[in-house]
């Protein structure tokens, strides 16, 4: 049973339980030498007991809101309404308060009596000495998904890292992030993170390496004050849900250090907390193709992985390009892939995402990049080979030979002449231009000339031939008589006969 005991201390009033306590009290002293930056061992947790009338305890909520929006602690904390909520009263209890307001932190660690302008100072202390302490290797896993109408789905899973088993107690407090329902102050301020509900509250028994999970649908319409006010009007966006697992190990608190109003304190080993809040749009990811990729098809569309707050509309500006800094190409698209079309072959191209929802909030992604295949290279075709098919031996004759590539690619040619000689890889020359190529024969015969090309890749061709008959010479050595020859090598076969040619 609270008492009310005021006592007048130098113009300052001090009334213990549903009295204030307005002074900077003694509390628990402890090893200052981990202050300062370091790692801490878990999130710790700290519980406000506090009343509406009190009129100190807004130093507290102010000063533990400085220090939960700086950011600078693995930290949450819960205000117990006393006045306002007998979920919240009955919390107080266990501790056996001594008076308002008082923060506890960890289940008591470190205790926290009084409301002053010194307040936040003190909770900088005690967060960073309860976040140096060991505790169990426990880890605490949360989710929340909102269903609407101030409803939620709430999973929590706790995995025992220990070697030995775990046993400990779970809660997992509904609050609201600022008080909608008129839970207010002395300075009319609404409170922040006030306590209205468990989602859980259940002992816990772990083996090694096991892992305990539940869920369950919280509906704010089915929880109440127990002073008449339901929580059925809470909002999306101004929800929180904390979970904190207190060891069973047993230690002395006391709500009033260093020895006045003894309670039970069990330690908390892990803290986890929700903000079931309208963040905005998220902030694009999972990209395809993947930043960096390489070897991408020229006609790959992109896509990502948007997405916001439920019920929240969200709509995408592109940028994409082969600059570092892409120019935006489309505006407030639905969908979250683009068609760039056809890309270049071998080109690194650069593209980011900025999602918008309808309130002007955004969320811009990384630049991110990929290059695109190298062009698929296609070997020229058979060349063709032309130039005279008869001649006499030691006689230079032309040949006319012409390469072509699909890719327009330059061409080199390669030919063997039949006896024993080749011209190797002369060139280049343009895809589809006729070149000539000089070749005599010292010896009579019937010659297969073979003749192929490549691109500048390295692909080659088919062979191409050209039989060509070299006749033994009677040494024609009439001018007249050659030059017909040459010119008419189809006419006067019987001269051809006789002379060999």
């Amino acid at each position: 049973m609270k008492k009310i005991i005021p006592i007048c201390i130098a113009s300052i009033l001090l009334c213990t339980a549903f009295g204030a306590v307005g002074l900077k009290s003694d509390k628990e002293t402890k090893d200052d030498s981990n202050l300062g930056n370091r790692d801490f061992t878990h999130t710790v947790f700290a519980e406000d007991a506090t009343a509406t009338w009190c009129g100190y305890c807004h130093y507290a909520r102010e000063a533990l809101d400085i220090v939960y929006t700086s950011g600078d602690y693995p930290f949450y904390y819960i205000c117990m309404v006393d006045d306002m909520n007998t979920h919240a009263a009955s919390r107080i209890d266990d501790f056996n308060l001594y008076g308002f307001p008082t923060v506890f932190f960890d289940y008591g660690y470190n205790t926290v009596v009084g409301g002053w302008t010194g307040n936040e100072a003190e909770y900088r202390t005690a967060i960073t000495q309860s976040g140096a302490r060991t505790v169990a290797d426990i880890d605490v896993n949360l989710n929340v998904a909102w269903l609407g109408d101030a409803t939620m789905d709430i999973s929590v899973g706790v995995t025992n890292n220990e070697a030995t088993p775990y046993a400990g107690h779970l809660h997992v407090y509904v609050t609201e992030i600022t008080s909608s329902l008129g839970w207010l102050d002395t300075t009319g301020h609404p409170y922040t993170f006030p306590f209205l509900d468990y989602a859980f509250n259940e002992p816990l028994s772990i083996a090694v390496g096991g892992t305990w999970t539940n869920s369950m649908t919280w509906n704010g319409h089915n929880h109440n004050s127990g002073m008449g006010q339901d929580f059925g009007s809470i909002q999306y966006g101004n929800i929180a849900v904390i979970a904190a697992i207190f060891n069973n190990t047993w230690h002395q608190g006391y709500s009033y250090p260093p020895s006045s109003n003894p309670f039970n304190a069990y330690y908390v080993d892990d803290t986890a907390g929700v903000l079931v809040a309208d963040t905005g749009p998220n902030t694009p990811y999972n990209p395809n193709p993947s930043n960096g990729a390489t070897s991408v098809d020229i006609t790959k569309d992109v896509s990502w992985t948007g997405g916001g707050s439920p019920g929240s509309t969200i709509t995408y500006d592109v940028y994409f390009g082969t600059a570092s800094s892409p120019p935006k190409v489309a505006s407030n698209q639905s969908a979250t892939i683009y068609n760039p079309g056809t890309l270049s072959y071998s080109t690194m191209y650069y593209w980011k995402i900025v999602a918008w929802d309808e309130n002007d909030n955004s969320a811009i992604g990384p630049v991110w990049h990929f290059t695109t295949t190298d062009n698929p290279n296609n070997a020229p075709n058979k060349p063709t080979i032309s130039g005279p098919e008869k001649g006499g031996i030691n006689k230079t004759y032309k040949y006319t030979i012409t390469g072509t590539d699909s890719d327009s690619d330059m061409v080199y040619a390669y030919i063997v002449w039949g006896d024993d000689t080749i011209t190797d890889w002369i060139g280049p020359y343009n895809s589809g231009e006729a070149f000539f190529v000089n070749h005599k024969w010292s010896e009579k015969g019937t010659y297969t000339v073979q003749v192929k090309v490549k691109d500048e890749h390295g692909a080659e061709s088919d062979w191409a031939t050209l039989d060509v008959k070299m006749p033994a010479s009677l040494g024609v050595t009439n001018p007249l008589l050659h030059w017909l020859f040459e010119q008419f090598p189809n006419a006067f076969p019987l001269l051809r006969h006789l002379f060999g040619v």
